[in-house]
């Protein structure tokens, strides 16, 4: 790693460390250490991952979180095969904290300054497989639903123990709200910690802080507002509305510690790592609605880049990318139509010169 990514030591934080309710209870759910035993799995059929996929990289440390950089195979997946679309590799600071099943990275995040555009959204959701679940959710009231599940109480059931034979499953709302504002406040803290460390912000062959670069765009007001919005730029204490669950879920795979919750009864504490909702939505993914989270059978077919592209191939491009690429085209085609048409009009001219 280079510039401010040497080592975990190299952020530091400067802002005050979000409190978290002290207890979260969730319905106990294996997640990313574990493969359903009724998934097909013939991962075998796939191209072995490069050594440096499979190793464990350096980790970073960005406002007390702890990221895993991302590999070189991985910045190829990214752009070849599920985004279809080159980006900046210092753009990218890290990827999801466990790969899925056949070692291809889930999310990744980008960092604010460091493209050719400003970027509010910290991560963002890659694995194909599950952007077309989510996808497919969202399209039957997804984004209602989970924003609905935020503002109640989760369900008391009779059972043996607890408090007068009680026993809670899920959540308060009180504590999804402070779970949410947590999640908005780290993105706050992740996103200016990483534009104060970019102080090499190229300006037109002068090199400036990106903080500054920032303020002379937007002015100091929406700079500010740029710095602080909560998860996909959402304002930080908005939390009536969950808004996209794609970033909700890249978020957690990033910032999650990516193994089991340790969650042995419906009471059990679970850790501050993550997002509440994120960490949600993949559990009705997975329990309610039958999405293999950590990959299926197929899905690798698309994301290694190993592999010759076959037409029976499994694939998913999302509707918005699908039109993204199909404007580039057109823009494409347009312009050798301008190029061609210039070139016959200073043909035509040289003819009728000539037959002067």
């Amino acid at each position: 790693m280079t510039g401010a990514f040497q080592s975990t030591s190299s952020i530091t934080s400067t802002h005050r460390t979000p409190s978290m309710p002290k207890s979260f209870s969730l319905i106990p759910t294996q997640l990313f250490m574990s493969v359903k035993n009724n998934e097909a799995n013939d991962s075998s059929q796939a191209t072995v991952i490069s050594d440096d996929t499979t190793s464990n990289p350096a980790t970073i440390a960005i406002a007390n979180q702890t990221f895993t950089p991302p590999t070189s195979t991985h910045l190829q997946t990214i752009q070849s095969r599920q985004l279809h679309h080159a980006l900046t590799p210092s753009q990218v600071f890290c990827t999801s904290t466990h790969s899925c099943r056949h070692g291809h990275p889930q999310a990744f995040g980008f960092h604010p300054t460091k493209g050719p555009k400003l970027v509010s959204g910290l991560f963002r959701l890659s694995c194909p497989l599950l952007v077309q679940a989510i996808d497919e959710w969202e399209g039957e009231g997804g984004v209602r639903e989970m924003s609905d599940w935020m503002l109640r109480n989760d369900h008391f059931t009779d059972r043996h123990g607890g408090i007068d034979g009680k026993v809670r499953e899920g959540l308060t709302k009180e504590e999804k709200i402070a779970g949410y504002e947590y999640s908005n406040e780290m993105q706050t803290q992740i996103r200016t910690e990483l534009v104060d460390s970019h102080a090499d912000f190229d300006n037109g062959g002068d090199s400036i802080g990106a903080r500054s670069e920032l303020e002379r765009r937007l002015g100091e007001h929406n700079a500010n507002k740029f710095l602080e919005s909560g998860v996909a730029g959402i304002p930080p204490h908005q939390t009536f509305d969950v808004k996209c669950i794609h970033a909700h879920v890249a978020d957690h795979l990033c910032r999650s510690s990516g193994g089991s919750m340790d969650v042995d009864d419906e009471n059990e504490s679970v850790t501050r790592n993550g997002n509440i909702i994120g960490r949600k939505a993949l559990q009705i993914l997975q329990v309610q609605r039958g999405v293999p989270i950590h990959g299926s059978a197929v899905c690798w077919q698309q994301c290694d880049v190993n592999r010759d592209v076959q037409p029976g191939d499994w694939n998913y491009t999302p509707k918005k990318n699908r039109q993204g690429l199909r404007s580039t085209r057109l823009r494409r085609k347009e312009r050798m139509m301008n190029f061609q048409s210039d070139d016959d009009g200073v043909e035509n001219a040289k003819l009728d010169e000539n037959s002067k």
